[in-house]
């Protein structure tokens, strides 16, 4: 069974798994992982939306920590959240012991707790709703000026009653008005259902939470062209009732050989053990060595085992186009964020630099997490930053390994 599995191997897949004490989420491109996501059975989710308790307030930083679950202490920003969703309304400043509405806005990195938010937010397949929130905005991607003309006055016709706000997705640019219309409707009625039930509800309370979409933690998309495979049974039932209704689903599959597991079949140990290595080897035989500390991540270009001419400045223009490439799949892959610094190869030919930097650029856009090459300093260090997402793979593999 595991050779057929194989034989039939697709460009691009998702492998969802049991490993250890967590579920494992992986994203391969030919057999060679993109991304990798762990994720406990009971693990917070962003989104999630909790009557918490207000356990401490900190004037200096204008912030208040709520548990919203015990043990679990979140970060709630008082100078972005001005209005505060009391479960018992009050016109007085907000107090330790208040129990309010919280959504989970951003997980917990490294140290720091999940960041919390009043400002609800419902995510749609094309849009999400903002409660409470008066603007609309559209996805970037969507290039068309006429396109974005006719969503804004869509968002402005579906929000002129109520104090509401949206953002369409990138999906919206290929829906009718009236999927668009529907959706909406769809979301306010949840939102509006929330609204509603909070106050009554005790403590700790979980009062929403999104159907797990697995593909998310990955940044996959669920075209025609993609393979999803797992060898839990009750995640394969979910995928498929999940995708039974698309008119070019993704194909869902269920693996079962007791005898050669998935993780295995996937090299996904090995995979593992090279995306937390320092040193990654280049096809020509150059290297990168990664190394990451609590201020930001440093890359280092190095001819290593490359044969080269003395000065040959045509060689080292093409180790550090390779490199590039590697770089920014690395980044994904590891999920690094924050500042990184790149020193690449030094080259003399100015045209080259520009030339090595464009295409940086241009493999950057291909990143689903945004991810920004700001310049090359007078060093000839570049520097690159990355938006926080999930917690680095470092972080989520020790923590594997702690729960053992």
């Amino acid at each position: 069974m595991a050779t057929e599995y194989c034989n039939a191997m697709m460009s691009k897949e998702v492998i969802i798994t049991n490993y250890k004490n967590q579920y494992m989420i992986a994203s391969l491109f030919d057999g060679k992982a993109a991304e990798i996501f762990f994720k406990a059975p009971d693990a917070l989710k962003i989104g999630d939306i909790f009557i918490g308790k207000v356990k401490n307030i900190v004037e200096n930083i204008q912030a208040a920590f709520v548990e919203i679950q015990p043990g679990i202490i979140g970060y709630y920003s008082l100078k972005t959240n001005t209005h505060h969703l009391l479960t018992r309304p009050s016109n007085r400043k907000l107090s330790v012991g208040d129990e309010i509405l919280v959504q989970v806005e951003r997980g917990s990195i490294k140290s720091k707790a999940p960041v919390l938010t009043s400002k609800i937010q419902l995510s749609g397949k094309n849009m999400v709703f903002l409660g409470n929130q008066q603007f609309i905005g559209i996805s970037k991607k969507i290039i068309s000026t006429e396109r974005r003309e006719a969503l804004k006055a869509l968002g402005k016709t579906l929000t002129e009653t109520e104090v509401s706000g949206l953002i369409f997705r990138t999906d919206s640019s290929e829906c009718t008005d009236q999927i668009l219309q529907d959706e909406y409707r769809q979301l306010e009625v949840d939102y509006k259902n929330i609204m509603s039930i909070y106050p009554n509800r005790t403590c700790y309370s979980k009062i929403y939470t999104k159907p797990e979409d697995w593909l998310q933690y990955v940044h996959m998309v669920p075209d025609p062209g993609l393979r999803i495979l797992t060898d839990v049974p009750e995640i394969y039932h979910l995928l498929q009732s999940k995708y039974r209704h698309m008119i070019e689903p993704p194909l869902v599959e269920l693996y079962d050989d007791p005898e050669y597991p998935l993780i295995k079949l996937k090299s996904m140990e090995t995979q593992i053990s090279r995306a937390l290595a320092k040193n990654v080897w280049l096809k020509s035989g150059a290297s990168l060595v990664i190394e990451s500390t609590e201020a930001l991540t440093s890359i280092d270009v190095n001819t290593s085992k490359t044969e080269i001419h003395k000065k040959d400045e045509e060689t080292f223009f093409q180790i550090n186009m390779e490199a590039a490439a590697e770089i920014c799949r690395q980044l994904r892959l590891r999920n690094l964020s924050g500042i990184i610094i790149v020193d690449f190869i030094n080259l003399s030919s100015k045209e080259n630099e520009l030339r090595l930097m464009s295409e940086l650029k241009k493999l950057a856009r291909k990143d689903p997490v945004p991810l920004n090459v700001v310049d090359m300093t007078a060093l000839g260090l570049v520097e690159i930053t990355r938006k926080r997402t999930y917690r680095p793979l470092h972080e989520q593999v020790k923590e594997v390994q702690i729960g053992e």
